[in-house]
């Protein structure tokens, strides 16, 4: 598939032609990625000591440039360009090449969602493959999940906080579901020296830590929000739900089925997400809770096609809703976004 191809699909969509930077400041990226996105970086400092950094993620990119820019309207862009990341099992090459299009500021996340998943399957038909897997989710039906359960907030909190970092949650959940991290003889010798802590000055400070905080996350963890009996269970509700993986027409009825057998008061329609049948030939669409786990800043609708190459499975496009991220960044408002990106070396 040639690029002439490619931006007319997306010209013909109404999506604008724009040109990103390839260095962008540091700050940015670790904003949104809370600092586990460093050790993938390329970055340097300018003689004023300014951390820059080359450009790893052409979405927080394209939604800097909005900032900056101060649009306040519904807008539609698309780029091409190189993203660069330390080479790791995910990242083979240190250079990707990739065409993003994105569509920010509207009022109808609902069509969007719709918009960027049909503008998708257009360019996939484009492409010399013949047979596609259309695999979509959404993070909220997890996030929802997670509150229902009779968690403590604050386990409620580092599990929807740490969904994209796979390796880490599963020992989040290996620690709830067990407890061995816990030493019952240290917990009542901790108990015993918080209460001869109550007797000093609540101000005082402990390696950079005010002692009426450390003893408020202390009783909160011991008193008010302690682990319960139930935890073990709230795990495999969680792992279950991970697992489940079927064709976009059973989804509704196979969610609500599990959230009844799991007393979760949850439901969901038949015309919830963007796509609900399969009638496209050659494309399998499913509905998958396990994909795009490795992006940080996804909040809503997620999906990915994936085509097979050399006998392997590769993703050709991914993309998904990240509402949150133009305000993480720095913006004063919360503004709607989706959006999506092609690797082109596939092509």
């Amino acid at each position: 598939m040639k690029s002439k191809k490619l931006f007319k699909i997306l010209k013909s969509k109404g999506f604008r032609n724009i040109q990103l930077d390839n260095i962008i400041e540091s700050k940015y990226v670790l904003k949104r990625s809370g600092g586990n996105f460093r050790q993938f970086l390329f970055s340097f400092y300018d003689q004023n000591l300014k951390d820059w950094s080359l450009v790893p993620d052409l979405s927080v990119s394209s939604a800097v440039k909005f900032i900056k820019n101060k649009i306040k309207k519904k807008t539609k862009w698309f780029y091409t360009g190189d993203v660069y990341r330390k080479q790791n099992k995910n990242y083979k090459s240190p250079i990707i090449n990739q065409t993003g299009f994105e569509i920010f500021a509207s009022n109808n996340n609902v069509e969007d969602d719709k918009e960027i998943i049909r503008t998708s399957l257009e360019i996939f038909k484009e492409t010399n493959f013949k047979k596609a897997e259309l695999n979509i989710s959404n993070i909220e039906i997890f996030f929802s999940l997670v509150d229902r359960l009779s968690l403590a907030l604050r386990w409620k909190d580092r599990i929807k906080r740490h969904f994209c970092r796979v390796t880490y949650l599963n020992e989040l959940l290996k620690k709830l579901s067990t407890k061995s991290h816990i030493n019952p003889a240290l917990v009542e010798k901790d108990k015993k020296i918080a209460e001869k802590l109550r007797k000093q000055n609540p101000n005082t400070i402990y390696s950079g830590r005010i002692l009426k905080d450390i003893l408020a996350r202390f009783d909160m963890k011991n008193y008010k929000e302690p682990r319960l009996n139930t935890d073990k269970k709230n795990v495999e509700i969680i792992k279950d739900y991970l697992k489940i993986s079927c064709s976009i027409e059973n989804a509704p009825k196979i969610l609500n089925n599990f959230f009844k057998k799991n007393k979760l008061n949850l439901f969901v329609s038949n015309d919830y997400f963007p796509v609900n049948r399969n009638n496209l030939k050659n494309i399998k669409i499913k509905f998958s809770t396990n994909i795009n786990r490795s992006v940080e800043y996804y909040s809503g609708m997620v999906f990915n096609i994936t085509v097979n190459k050399n006998r392997k499975k590769n993703i050709l496009l991914t993309g998904g809703r990240y509402d949150g991220l133009l305000k993480n960044l720095g913006n004063k408002k919360k503004i709607s976004a989706v959006g999506a990106a092609l690797d082109m070396s596939l092509l």
